[in-house]
């Protein structure tokens, strides 16, 4: 799923961004990206989710299933 986002920049951080792109061709919405991702990463919001992406087995949604539910929690406990 793709997001959009849009953001008003103070003109400091504005001529920043555009300089940073310029210099480097990078596109503004990349450095964008990046710098979030990197900020996401470090306070660890990143990193804490991906262990435990395609971890468990069974249905995506366990609620379409209760038995399913109940016997992996009785399994776990």
């Amino acid at each position: 799923m793709n997001d959009s986002l849009t953001i008003r920049l103070g003109e400091k951080l504005a001529h920043a961004l555009s300089e940073e792109a310029r210099q480097t061709g990078v596109a503004k919405g990349e450095i964008a990206r990046q710098a979030l991702e990197s900020r996401l990463r470090r306070s660890g919001k990143l990193a804490v989710m991906q262990r435990y992406f395609g971890t468990m087995r069974g249905p995506s949604d366990l609620s379409t299933n209760k038995a399913y539910r109940r016997n992996w929690t009785r399994k776990r406990a």
